[in-house]
């Protein structure tokens, strides 16, 4: 087999793996998961992570009939690193599902100023050169193959490990 052909492979079978995860990315209504975001927010202003609670942030969007998005526009750590994010979802039968999203964090002070965390949705993507989940390091533009997880579990990655650790 060919370096190319085990590359195909590869992301043949993380594509495979993402379509199983995604189909588990579903809420009841946006507003669950916007107060569980909330929630974790205020917690992490609670444990003195954050400079300030952040009462009204996230906040719900309807971008278009359908659509619904969680955005967070930033929040500032006491570090001085600053997170935005936003979660879009679609309505699929019964509930949303999570179809994309973005959380940008800007490193203060630190030997790489920015970790960006992409999930885009299907439509249109070659797998090979753009995994559906990936990330980004400072400006790249290299999209790196990143585990898909929900929202929350993503934030809580974010906050307690990558703002934590990333280019100290």
């Amino acid at each position: 087999m060919s370096l190319e052909d085990e590359l195909r492979a590869l992301a043949h079978d993380r594509e495979n793996a993402h379509e199983s995860i995604r189909a588990q990315m579903v809420v009841d209504h946006p507003g669950t998961l916007l107060r569980q975001l909330r929630y974790y927010l205020a917690e992490q202003a609670n444990r003195g992570r954050l400079k300030q609670t952040y009462d009204h942030s996230p906040r719900l969007d309807t971008p278009e009939p359908g659509l619904q998005e969680v955005v967070c526009e930033e929040v500032e750590f006491r570090s001085e690193s600053r997170l935005s994010f936003k979660v879009q979802m679609e309505r699929e039968g019964a509930g949303w599902s999570v179809r994309r999203f973005k959380f940008h964090l800007h490193l203060a002070e630190r030997s790489i100023n920015m970790v960006r965390i992409h999930l885009n949705q299907d439509i249109g993507h070659d797998p090979l050169n753009v995994p559906r989940c990936h990330f980004h390091i400072g400006d790249s533009k290299a999209h790196i193959p990143f585990p898909m997880m929900s929202p929350r579990l993503m934030l809580h990655l974010i906050c307690e490990h990558i703002e934590t650790d990333v280019g100290l």
